[in-house]
């Protein structure tokens, strides 16, 4: 069952997918041309995500009437269980507070393409060739961890994403990224696992590694930010920096 939130002057779908809730952006001309399609923009964390991206949309939408960059749709994913949806193989606990990982990211990443992207097409008119994916922390790992098993990812943004992650930086360094994304957005914080032990100490130095990693794979494609914060600074800011972005490449196409 659909309901709708109103934020602002814009309408937020509250509606259920694959037994999680989604929350969908939808923009203004959507209603008015039925038969066109739409790119899109799957959240990881949709929940977290909404709270951060709703404040963009006034900016988004006066960016758009300047014919900058490009009306897509927001889709908000929210995790039935985020500690195996975007993990991509089972890994320890970094603390013994929280269950190990779980590692289910390729059911996940598959359930996405397969089922999610003809769902979207059917009831929202998303074009499913052009769809881009936005996640901070495991959202973020578990985004570009897509581009290696996945070739359907139009435009990939990774917000202070976790790739102190056991065994990541051997899998992208022993893997190819396919025929690859257009363009990829990395961003951290300078300091990140500031007063952390074990993996997560050096989460920004395995930002900047991957950053270098992926500038090698896919030369010209890949942009790499930071600020002096750590994981959870700014988080706001970091979100709308991320959106805009992605507005502004999916506004090349």
């Amino acid at each position: 069952m659909n309901s709708e939130h109103v934020e602002g002057t814009h309408t937020i779908i509250e509606t259920q997918w694959d037994d999680r809730k989604i929350y969908i952006y939808l923009p203004q001309a959507w209603k008015q041309n039925e038969s066109k399609t739409y790119p899109a923009i799957l959240v990881q964390d949709g929940d977290q995500a909404m709270k951060a991206l709703v404040p963009v949309l006034d900016e988004l939408e006066a960016l758009w009437k300047e014919n900058k960059g490009r009306e897509f749709i927001l889709v908000m994913i929210c995790p039935l269980d985020r500690l195996s949806e975007y993990t991509p193989w089972p890994a320890k606990a970094m603390a013994t507070r929280f269950p190990d990982f779980k590692g289910k990211g390729d059911e996940y990443l598959k359930s996405l393409e397969t089922n999610l992207l003809p769902w979207l097409l059917e009831h929202y008119r998303v074009d499913p060739d052009n769809v881009s994916l936005l996640g901070y922390s495991l959202g973020g790992l578990i985004n570009v961890y897509a581009l290696t098993i996945q070739d359907c990812w139009r435009h990939v943004a990774g917000i202070c994403s976790s790739f102190w992650y056991d065994g990541w930086m051997s899998w992208l360094e022993g893997n190819s990224i396919g025929k690859g994304p257009d363009s990829i957005y990395l961003h951290y914080g300078t300091k990140e696992g500031k007063g952390k032990s074990g993996p997560m100490e050096h989460a920004a130095r395995y930002a900047e590694e991957t950053g270098q990693l992926l500038s090698q794979m896919l030369p010209g494609k890949v942009t790499v930010s930071n600020d002096e914060g750590g994981h959870h600074s700014l988080a706001g800011e970091r979100y709308r920096n991320g959106l805009l972005w992605l507005n502004e490449e999916i506004g090349k196409y």
